[in-house]
Parts: structure tokens; C-alpha cells; sequence
């Protein structure tokens, strides 16, 4: 009998594809801004079932087609900001399920059941391998269900939010065991009980974790609810700075020290602008307080080169007109920046040609290389562009270099009424945990929020309202595990995860 051409064996539907594609309705309906997020642990027997036994490419192809449909459904709004940016993010993303999938069929097939053992450390090593690159985009980790059920959260602060992710696939294979012992009522019975017992020992040591805090210092988040076809439209900038100017003044009036504007809330080239530098620092100046303003910045080289960067800039009444300048490290993936661009000459050329002569929308800003601290009345502090705060050891950097507490300044409009500003606003939760900090999030049009070092919201707004929010906040309390000593999991995670490749390639023996 003749083989199916190689096209035909990799590109038609899995085995078992119904059962994967509840997995990833599954997997999909427990990120915000679903209440279900206790769904991920029943997308992972699911998961599970669906690729054992079928050897590397049955469960390569498995694991391809629920990435595609997971993302599909939780990743549709980067079509918002780029339509060829939403499709490759798709098909490269899927490539990690892909892996994880050909890699448990594989053991499986080789050793059985038990094998599935293998599936917490691989998902954890695919997790910290996909946000190592300049393609990473690690928004779908399995932790980020969890934003809402606090208590587990708080596993964050042992070695970051994968402590998270090793639970949730570690239990779900408990219900998958318990499962496949139905046929034994008994049996079937421990194995519930286990997982009921696994399950609340964790939510109760993590609800002891929670303590009153102490606050002294008063920050303030502007939303000035923009919508981003105004912002950019010609001879609007007065319009938007004077939104932000009476945001401010109210701000100052409730007594805020140090006043947070979103992401781009200045939509200019701001250095280029000076009316508009002396605007903001006059409404420093009138209400005495500092101001974090995104906007974004145009240098040239010495060859005359221009480079493009989203930035951040920091006015203080007592530096006057000559603001501190942060530079975004972490740019959205063919969404700002093309990935290697800057340093591969025929993806720059690809760049340019789909950008010049298909006239799509690939951004060509460049990645900084600025690190420092701002300090506003003797507190240091941080500031993230968006998409950097889903980015754990960036974040415990910042805290390990002095950081008293964090601001993150996004604009979410381009996302529009979807899941993508509800589940960007989950992520402060884990690296508050993480670092036990505070971190205070303004966003053009929500949603901005004020979270303690236990990620919870003491103030938080609706998506698309045009206020301000003003909370007192403390000293970040004193080192965590992962602050001192990072991801040690995900690390050791990848360690075994590279230990079975290399196994499973070495031994060709009989099924154990």
C-alpha cells in the first residue's frame, strides 16, 4: 500500500482532533474575561488523552492544532493592531504545543502511561523557552487563569508564576488518573480525594499568606480613554494634553505625589515637540508633582540613520524641561517590530518589502537599551511599556536594582472592546506576587488598576471610562525566593525536559 505524500501526513487532522479541540475550548474559556478559570484543569486530561501513545508526529500534529485553536480564540485581538501580524503570531506560536505534544506522544508510545509524568516539566520548559527570543510572546501561560483565584497565586512568590503552571498541569493529571479508574469505584474515589486534598492544602497556605499593609505615599493613574484614530489624527495633540492636564490637576487635588499618563498619552515625537515639553512640565511645575508620560522618541547616528523607539519620559518640577528618557526593551512581535530585523539583513529587507510594497502594518520601531530607576520624593521606582511586564526576570531585575515600587503605562484601545485588555491586565497580579511589590498600571483606556504585593486591586477602573485613579501605597515588602534566586523551576523544568529528548532519541528499545 502506498504512503500518503509527506503534506498529507502532517496537514490533515489529528487523531482524536475532537477531543483536542474541546481542550482548547477548554483551555481558551479560562482566561479573562472568563469567570471560568477553574476549566484549565480539566483541559489537561483532555490534553492528555488526546496525544498518548501516538508517537512524535501523531502527537506533533495533535499538539499544532490545538495551538492553532487556543490561540485562534484567546490571541484574535492582536488582529486589531496587525492582521499579517495576528497570522504569523498563530502559526509560529502553535509550534510550541507542537512540541510539547510530539514529545509526550512519543514517550507514551515508548513507555506508556506513566510517561505522562513528563507533561508538568515540559509545558514549564515550554513556557521559559517561549519567552527567551525575540519572538517570544509568552501571554498564554497556563498560570495567567489564575489572576482571579488569589490564593494560588500566591505559589508566584516560590520560584514565579510557573510554580503556577506546574500545579495546574500536575493536578489535571491527577483527574486524569482518577478518570481512568471509573471502573473501580473505590480507587476512583481516592484518587478525587487526593486531588480535593492536593487542591485545598495549597488555597489554604496560600490564603494564609495575606497581611495588612502599611502605605505612605499617594500615586495616581490617569485613563484619559483616547480612542487611537483620535490621538493620531492631525492637530488632536492639544486636545489629548489638555485631557491630561485636568486628569492631572483633579489627580494633585486628591493629594497624588506622583501622577502616572499612559502609554503614548503624548502621541508625538516629544523631544521634537518643545511647546509640548514645556506644557507638561508647567503642569509639574503648577501642581507640584512628577509625571510619567509615554511618548515616543526619534534619534539619528552618526551615519544619519534614524531609529524609532516607544518610550517613556519622567518630568519632575525640579529638572525643568530636560526629562529622563526610558527606552521599551521588550517590543509586541511583528506587531512594533519585526524580529532580528535590526541585526538580519533579509528579514529587514522582508520588513520593508511588506511594508513599502504591500503597504501591511509591520512597525519598525527598535528595542533600548536603557536601564535605570526614577526616584519621585526619596522612592525608587520602574516603569514598564505594556507587553514588558509579562516578562518575570525583566521585572525581578528592576525590583533587585532598588525598585520600591513599579508603574506599568499601556495603551489598550488598539485591542478595542475585546479579551486582550482584560487579559493584559491580569498579568501585574503574578509579578506583584512575585516580587511582593506594589505596581500601579495606567492605561489609555483601560483597564488601570493599583495592585498590592499580594496582587490584589485596591482601585481599579472599567474598560473605556475617561477618570483617574489615586491609592496610597508602601514599601515593597522583603525579598521572595524567586526575587532572590529567579525561575529555578523553569530552569530545571527545561534540565529534565532536555534530559527525556535526549533519552527518548538514545533509546530505541521495546516499551517499558
Amino acid at each position: 500500500m502506498n504512503q500518503l505524500p509527506w503534506y498529507k501526513r502532517w496537514f490533515r487532522l489529528p487523531e482524536h482532533a475532537w477531543l483536542m479541540l474541546f481542550a482548547a475550548i477548554l483551555f481558551s474559556l479560562s482566561y479573562e474575561p472568563s469567570p471560568l478559570w477553574f476549566l484549565v484543569y480539566f483541559f489537561v486530561p483532555l490534553f492528555a488523552a488526546s496525544v498518548q501513545g501516538l508517537g512524535f508526529r501523531g502527537g506533533f500534529r495533535a499538539g499544532y492544532f490545538f495551538g492553532v485553536v487556543s490561540a485562534f480564540l484567546t490571541l484574535y485581538w492582536v488582529s486589531w493592531v496587525t492582521a499579517v501580524g495576528v497570522v504569523l503570531l498563530i502559526l509560529v506560536h502553535s509550534f510550541y504545543y507542537a512540541f510539547i505534544g510530539g514529545l509526550t506522544g512519543m514517550a507514551t508510545k515508548r513507555y506508556g502511561r506513566p510517561a505522562l509524568l513528563l507533561l508538568p516539566f515540559l509545558w514549564v520548559a515550554m513556557e521559559y523557552i517561549r519567552s527567551l527570543s525575540q519572538i517570544s510572546f509568552p501571554w498564554q501561560n497556563l498560570s495567567y487563569t489564575q489572576a482571579s483565584n488569589l490564593a494560588i497565586v500566591q505559589l508566584s512568590e516560590l520560584s514565579g508564576d510557573a510554580v503556577v503552571t506546574f500545579f495546574i498541569v500536575a493536578l489535571g493529571l491527577l483527574l486524569y488518573v482518577a478518570y481512568r479508574s471509573v471502573r473501580s469505584t473505590w480507587r476512583a474515589m481516592g484518587w478525587f480525594g487526593l486531588v480535593l486534598v492536593v487542591y485545598s492544602a495549597v488555597y489554604l497556605w496560600g490564603a494564609t499568606r495575606f497581611q495588612r499593609l502599611e502605605t505612605d505615599f499617594r500615586v495616581a493613574a490617569l485613563q484619559g480613554d483616547v480612542p487611537v484614530a483620535q490621538k493620531w489624527r492631525n492637530g488632536s495633540a492639544d486636545h489629548n494634553f489638555k485631557i491630561y492636564e485636568d486628569l492631572t490637576n483633579r489627580a494633585a487635588a486628591d493629594s497624588a505625589e506622583l501622577v502616572v499618563w499612559p502609554e503614548t498619552a503624548a502621541p508625538m515625537y516629544l523631544l521634537y515637540q518643545p511647546p509640548y515639553v514645556k506644557w507638561i512640565d508647567e503642569i509639574a511645575r503648577r501642581n507640584n508633582v512628577d509625571i510619567v508620560t509615554g511618548a515616543l522618541q526619534m534619534d539619528r547616528d552618526s551615519s544619519g540613520t534614524r531609529h524609532y523607539y516607544n518610550a517613556a519620559f519622567y518630568f519632575t518640577p525640579q529638572q525643568g524641561m530636560d526629562p529622563r528618557i526610558y527606552r521599551k526593551h521588550y517590543l509586541v512581535t511583528f506587531g512594533e517590530h519585526m524580529p532580528y530585523a535590526e541585526s538580519v539583513g533579509w528579514i529587514r529587507a522582508f520588513r520593508n518589502f511588506v511594508k513599502n510594497n504591500l503597504a501591511m502594518d509591520i512597525s519598525d520601531f527598535e528595542p533600548g537599551n536603557s536601564k535605570f530607576l526614577w526616584a519621585s520624593h526619596g522612592r525608587a521606582f520602574g516603569t514598564l511599556i505594556c507587553f514588558e511586564v509579562i516578562y518575570p526576570d525583566y521585572v525581578r531585575d528592576m525590583v533587585n536594582r532598588g525598585a520600591d515600587f513599579l508603574n506599568v503605562i499601556t495603551n489598550d484601545d488598539w485591542f478595542g472592546h475585546t479579551a486582550g485588555p482584560y487579559q493584559h491586565a491580569a498579568i501585574p497580579v503574578f509579578r506583584a506576587v512575585e516580587n511582593r511589590i506594589w505596581i500601579v498600571r495606567a492605561a489609555n483606556t483601560g483597564i488601570s488598576a493599583v495592585y498590592d504585593p499580594f496582587g490584589r486591586e485596591l482601585q481599579a477602573t472599567k474598560l473605556g471610562e475617561r477618570t483617574f485613579i489615586a491609592a496610597n501605597i508602601g514599601p515593597r515588602l522583603g525579598p521572595t525566593l524567586f526575587s532572590k534566586h529567579g525561575r529555578v523551576l523553569s530552569q530545571f523544568c527545561l534540565a529534565v525536559s532536555l534530559l527525556a529528548v535526549i533519552l527518548l532519541v538514545v533509546r530505541r528499545g521495546k516499551r517499558d
